[in-house]
């Protein structure tokens, strides 16, 4: 009979080739089973791709529960409706599966990891014998209202609504389960600020997990000698801040970049407006949303990721450029200014002239930097066996 301890997940989003939430669930239940004894409680539609990985890649100490709700349940689901309603009614049921689980086997730790949002539900996280932990969970930064002029009326009007209907659930059910756990984890320095008072132990500590990225090839870059180029990846809506990094460019202390957009979505023409009103639509190159490898692609050519995000709980765009070597110049907001280190790019302040502050961080870069090992999932099995240890905060 095996000694070591005994882990319960519950990981909603889990999936071994993909990216971003899902790829977070996998990435820390494959780490945290390193040195325990793994009961994942996951959805029922990604078995199969967990399956087949374990077959190429066993993982002996993991053991896999799909969850599902019922068929005619699953028939009423509709997007993106779905989180608000269907994701809850998964949660109970994982909740009623972990308590089952517990009564059999007695587990040392149960954990709470995706979707890990600090106004949702968590089946998971409620009273136990079992040290409980909740996160690491994002979802309390906000776009500043000091920059609503950047939003635009639907952009501020939906985050007003975000503000208002997230800040009473996060009142209602986040402060609840932040009591309710023996260590909360966040995202960012944001949410550890509004709930430090309120749980027993913080700890600040990204989702992701991306590994350093090799080129195939030699440095290749996009521009023309003298020209420098900077990618924007990321959905075109009014919080990612497309509008920024294509200001930025109208500065003199940026002259010399370029801007390629990776990304779809309803700020396209908005964003196309602004280049042509600024004068800049020679040197603003929209490519629309690509496959991953070719994001990937175009981050080994690029001289900067410019992500000037209002709110960002992680950053896996972030995580992923400077794991390809290409520095960062980003609004601190949440997770990235977290993820970007001393001498990995530019953080840049949200109060003042962020504009200015933006198009001097680009010209503030001597090159590409050393692709950087600290984000990626090798770090995970030693901080979980951090957080495992038995030592519990007094209720």
């Amino acid at each position: 009979m095996s000694t070591r301890p005994k882990v319960l997940l519950s990981a909603y989003a889990c999936r071994p080739k993909g990216g971003s939430e899902p790829g977070a669930g996998w990435a820390w239940a494959k780490a945290a089973a390193r040195d325990h004894d793994v009961w994942l409680l996951t959805r029922a539609k990604f078995a199969h791709e967990i399956a087949e990985e374990l077959a190429i890649r066993p993982v002996p100490s993991l053991t896999v529960v799909p969850l599902e709700l019922p068929n005619w349940v699953l028939k009423l689901r509709r997007r993106p409706a779905d989180v608000y309603w269907y994701y809850p009614l998964w949660q109970k049921l994982a909740g009623r599966t972990a308590r089952r689980l517990h009564a059999e086997h007695s587990f040392d730790v149960i954990h709470h990891l995706t979707f890990a949002v600090d106004w949702m539900s968590a089946g998971v996280v409620e009273e136990s014998s079992a040290k409980v932990i909740w996160g690491p969970v994002g979802g309390s930064t906000t776009a500043p209202l000091s920059m609503a002029h950047w939003l635009g009326p639907r952009g501020l009007a939906a985050e007003l609504v975000r503000r208002a209907y997230t800040g009473v659930r996060r009142h209602l059910t986040g402060r609840k389960l932040a009591q309710r756990a023996d260590l909360m984890v966040a995202q960012n320095n944001d949410v550890a600020e509004t709930f430090r008072k309120y749980a027993r132990e913080v700890v600040v500590q990204p989702n992701v997990a991306i590994r350093r990225f090799t080129a195939s090839g030699p440095y290749e870059p996009f521009g023309a000698p003298g020209i420098k180029t900077a990618l924007f990846v990321g959905r075109l809506i009014p919080w990612k801040g497309v509008l920024l990094g294509i200001s930025a460019l109208a500065r003199p202390e940026a002259a010399n970049w370029e801007l390629r957009i990776i990304g779809d979505g309803p700020d396209w023409g908005r964003a196309e407006r602004l280049a042509e009103e600024l004068g800049v639509r020679d040197r603003v190159e929209f490519m629309g949303q690509l496959p991953r490898d070719d994001v990937l692609a175009a981050m080994f050519r690029a001289d900067a990721l410019l992500a000037p995000a209002l709110r960002e709980a992680a950053g896996w765009a972030v995580t992923e450029a400077l794991a390809s070597g290409c520095p960062v110049v980003c609004v601190g907001r949440g997770g990235p200014e977290v993820i970007v280190g001393p001498g990995e790019g530019v953080v840049v302040s949200w109060r003042g002239d962020v504009v200015g502050e933006l198009a001097r961080g680009l010209a503030s870069l001597r090159g590409r930097i050393t692709p950087v090992d600290r984000w990626g999932p090798d770090r995970l099995a030693d901080i979980l066996a951090a957080w495992y240890t038995p030592t519990r905060v007094p209720r």
